[in-house]
Order: C-alpha cells, then sequence, then structure tokens
C-alpha cells in the first residue's frame, strides 16, 4: 500500500483528487491527508510520513516549494513530490527540480490517464521502499471496525434498535458519537451511465469510491455518515446542533456532492432530503420519507429535492397510504402482544394487496417496520425468523437485498406463516398469558406507581415467580419494561407541548421531577428539557 499526501488549496480540488486515486488504485494507496497550504500538510507529515505528495506550487501559507525546501532540510526519508501548475507559473517547476522533484502536470493538462502515468513510475521507484514499510507496519490493515460501523448506521436507518438506550448502547460498542439536537436523512441514488459503466469494470470499486466521495463532501458541512444502503442508493445521516442546518445550505450541500459526482465520475447523483426529527427511533421515519422525496425527485428529474419543498404534493399522494400504515402497525402490535394468531394473518393479507401497489423501496420499508415490531413485541421473534430464512446467507435480513416485487411478496408470506405459527403455540402456553396478564395491568394502570408485588397479587402468582416470567418472556425485566412505558408515553406528552415537565412527571407517578429526568434521559439519550428546547 503506498502512502500518499494531497495539498491543494482549493477544498473541492483536493476531494476530487482524492476520489479520483481511490478510483484508480482502490486499496493499493491509503490517502494519509489532504491539507489546504504547505504548513499544514508539514504538521500532517510529522505524524506519518507519506510515499508521495501531490501538491499545487502556488498556495498562501506555505508553498508547494517551500513544502519541499522544508523536507529536503529536515527529514532523511524523503517522500517523492509530484507538483501542479498551470502555464503561467510553469518557471517554478524548474526551481523545483533542485528539490527532487519526482514529476509535474499541467492543470490544464491534467486528466485520469496522466496521473495513472506518473504515479505509476513513481510506485515503482519507492516500490523496494515501500516493502520494508509494510512489513513493519502493521497498521497498513484495513480496520475491521468500519465494518460494524457501517452496519450500526445501516440499522439505524432500518429502524432495528428498539429503543434510544439500545441505539445509544450500540453507538457505544462502536465508538461513536451520535447525540444531537437534530437530525436529517438522506436518501442518494447513483445512476451509472453506459460510459460509467464502460470506464470502470469493476463496479463495486467504483461504488465505495463515490460513497467516500460524497460522505467527504458532507463532513465539510455538518457532521455526518454515508452507509452503503443498495446496489444503487446510499443512506446519510446527519447530525445538527441547535441553530444549524438551514435548509439552503443543506441542500448547497447536496449539490456540491452532486457536481463532485459529475465531474470525477461521469454519473449523476439524486438526492432526496428527509424531514427534520429530534430523536434517534425518528431516524427510520426520517429516511423513509428522503426515500419518498427522492422517487419525487426521479420523476421530477431533479438532482436535489427536499422533504419539507414537496410536502404539499407527498402528503396528497402518501398521505392517506402513511396513515393506513400507521394504523396497522397498532394492530399488529396488539395482535402479536395477545397471540392473536388470526388477526395477524389478517392484518399480513392486507399488507400484501397493499404492498403490490407500492415502489419497491416503500414496500420493502413497510417489511421492515414488521419484522422490527416483531422481534420487539414478540418473545423469541428473531429466533423464529432466522430459522424461517435459514437457507439465506443473511437469514431474514435478505430482506434488504431483495429487487424483485415476486421476491418480496413471497417473504412476506414467509413471515406470515412462521410468525402465525409462532403465535399459536405461545397462545396455549399458560406462562406466556400470565405475562400478557400483567403487562395488560400495567397499561391499564401506566399512571399510578405500579409495583412488582400489585401486580403479582392482580394476576394471582408471587413476585418471584412474575420477575423470573418477565426476563423469560419479555427480555428485559419487570421495572425496565415499566419504565420503558412510562417514558414512551412521556415523550408523547412532550410532543404535544401542552404540559409542563413536572406536570407529566406527576401525571405518570414519579416521585419528583429530577428523577423523572434521569430516567427519562437513560432511555432516549436526552433530557426531557433539551427535547422541549430543540422542539
Amino acid at each position: 500500500m503506498y502512502k500518499i499526501l494531497i495539498v491543494d488549496d482549493e477544498s473541492l480540488a483536493r476531494i476530487g483528487l482524492q476520489t479520483m486515486l481511490v478510483s484508480l488504485y482502490g486499496e493499493q494507496i491509503e490517502i494519509t491527508g489532504a491539507a489546504q497550504d504547505g504548513k499544514e500538510a508539514a504538521e500532517m507529515m510529522a505524524q506519518v510520513m507519506p510515499d508521495v505528495v501531490i501538491s499545487d506550487i502556488k498556495m498562501p501559507v506555505m508553498t508547494g516549494l517551500e513544502l519541499a525546501k522544508l523536507v529536503e532540510e529536515t527529514y532523511e526519508e524523503k517522500p517523492l513530490f509530484i507538483f501542479l501548475t498551470s502555464y503561467e507559473d510553469f518557471h517554478y517547476a524548474r526551481e523545483a527540480l533542485q528539490y527532487r522533484a519526482f514529476d509535474y502536470l499541467i492543470k490544464m493538462e491534467f486528466n485520469r490517464e496522466l496521473l495513472k502515468k506518473v504515479l505509476d513510475r513513481a510506485f515503482e521507484e519507492c516500490e523496494q521502499k515501500k516493502r520494508l514499510r509494510m512489513l513493519c507496519n502493521p497498521e497498513s490493515i484495513p480496520e475491521m471496525s468500519n465494518v460494524f460501523i457501517s452496519r450500526f448506521y445501516y440499522s439505524l436507518l432500518n429502524g432495528r434498535y428498539a429503543s434510544e438506550e439500545q441505539i445509544l448502547e450500540a453507538a457505544a460498542t462502536c465508538e461513536q458519537e451520535i447525540c444531537a439536537q437534530r437530525y436529517v436523512t438522506m436518501a442518494m441514488r447513483i445512476c451509472y451511465g453506459d460510459s460509467a459503466r464502460a470506464e470502470r469494470r469493476d463496479s463495486y470499486n467504483l461504488y465505495l469510491s463515490i460513497l467516500n466521495s460524497v460522505k467527504m463532501v458532507l463532513q465539510m458541512y455538518y457532521p455526518s455518515y454515508v452507509v452503503a444502503y443498495n446496489h444503487e442508493t446510499l443512506g446519510c445521516i446527519l447530525m445538527f446542533a441547535e441553530k444549524e442546518g438551514d435548509g439552503e445550505r443543506l441542500e448547497q450541500a447536496g449539490r456540491e456532492a452532486v457536481l463532485l459526482c459529475r465531474q470525477y465520475f461521469n454519473v449523476r447523483l439524486q438526492i432526496g432530503i428527509g424531514r427534520e426529527v429530534f430523536s434517534l427511533c425518528d431516524i427510520t421515519g426520517s429516511f423513509q420519507s428522503a426515500q419518498l422525496t427522492l422517487e419525487h425527485a426521479r420523476e421530477e428529474n431533479r438532482d436535489v429535492l427536499s422533504y419539507h419543498a414537496c410536502l404539499g404534493t407527498l402528503e396528497s399522494r402518501h398521505n392517506q397510504q402513511e396513515v393506513d400504515m400507521a394504523k396497522t402497525e397498532r394492530r399488529l402490535v396488539e395482535a402479536l402482544e395477545h397471540c392473536d394468531a388470526e388477526a395477524f394473518e389478517h392484518i399480513l393479507d392486507e399488507m400484501y394487496e397493499l404492498l403490490k401497489m407500492q415502489r419497491m423501496e416503500t414496500a420493502i420499508g413497510h417489511i421492515s417496520s414488521l419484522i422490527h415490531l416483531v422481534m420487539n413485541c414478540l418473545e423469541g421473534g428473531e429466533r423464529v425468523l432466522t430459522e424461517a430464512f435459514s437457507s439465506q446467507n443473511m437469514n431474514y435480513r435478505f430482506l434488504y437485498s431483495i429487487r424483485q416485487q415476486e421476491d418480496l411478496l413471497h417473504y412476506l408470506q414467509t413471515v406470515r406463516n412462521c410468525i402465525s405459527e409462532k403465535l399459536k403455540s405461545l397462545s396455549n402456553n399458560p406462562k406466556y398469558r400470565l405475562v400478557q396478564e400483567a403487562k395488560t395491568y400495567i397499561q391499564e394502570h401506566i399512571y399510578e406507581r405500579v409495583s412488582l408485588a400489585e401486580v403479582a397479587g392482580a394476576i394471582g402468582i408471587s413476585q418471584n415467580y412474575l420477575s423470573s416470567l418477565f426476563r423469560l418472556y419479555n427480555g428485559s425485566n419487570f421495572s425496565e419494561y415499566v419504565a420503558e412505558s412510562k417514558i414512551q408515553l412521556a415523550k408523547e406528552m412532550l410532543a404535544k407541548g401542552n404540559m409542563k415537565i413536572y406536570q407529566i412527571s406527576e401525571k405518570l407517578g414519579f416521585d419528583n421531577q429530577q428523577y423523572f429526568s434521569k430516567v427519562y434521559k437513560k432511555y432516549t439519550g436526552y433530557s426531557p428539557s433539551e427535547k422541549i428546547i430543540s422542539s
């Protein structure tokens, strides 16, 4: 692997050159940095010495020639310098020769073929040194942690987490800081032209190059993460502080990404910007709105379109459908919690007919929500799904690789059949029915200070027995279930905005507002006062 440092005072030129290098050489190279002037480059070189420096000659603060002179006087092991210059500044190239410049490229003549030709020669010259460096440098091995980070963000977009506490635990495992005042998502479609396909036979590397380029552009504007969603779609989560995230700047970031993809990869990028949300659990909803907006952008032949800009059209087209799905989800939760196999089958038969008329992206989103409900409302739900799709490499997760509607509807039928059988089995299990009775009692007395002893007495079993049943069939203990139920209700009350925090605390039976705020933050990642401010 060859280490390359890029130095240019124009941000788009840095990104463009970096993405071009990655698209040409893929994992053969490592970009150690992209500096905006010679001084910043020197600081980067003090940390990691590159094999090759590609630098503009004329820059503010410290020029490329001054950087080369500094390296010549400071280091025994020196990188190869390739300078970028214009016709007007060609005379600087002669001066560069005394600092052992390897070659120079004239900007007006600059292209992929010329760059590759020069770099191939540079790599040949430093090959022996590179081999020695790689032998004693284990850090050149790609970090597997990136795989888990991408999986985390992919799951976050698809609503695979049951609570904000679960999201924060997963984020901490991946060492990701995701707490913010507000969140916005983007759905991005890569439109490959024939010429782009012809230039790059390895479409996977092209896809990764585009993903990395878009990531770098957006991170110039906001903290964000771009994830591979499917073979032609990227997903993105952007995080905002209280006063960030104005729509105009957000769309400008999108347009920069579109321009970069057109100039350096000869592909068209279309972007749908989702609605703004204030909770980590609502990120999935934002991404669904981003996908709807992307569909609208495709129909109108727009490069970048935001949810609020086409809200009226989207509402008239999708509002009834979204309302119906919201009602369907509530009915699903009730059927799962009461082990009503007949009701579950009836609801999925309705979904089957509805999804026949929807786009693939929308249908997959609704089935993803169904899977999420099953895993979180049904004891052993994930195990049942895994066994039902055991013949697939990704078991039930292969949903996200489905491309044909026929396969998608078959997937839904498989879910219907396996979960229905599980519900019938549980409905005949007296222990499971006891847990459901306990949950029903808790929900009916949610505004009171319900205790384990009270609920156990109400359904006629001992406290210890009820506690063990909760752990066995609910995946969490009694107190966690009560707290999560109260906090979910508190979130709905805060969203309405007609009650103060202390009033909600009192209504839900908490001892005091301070304790309520502590529990609220434990399960959401932010305090109720932060929620009110951000709203």
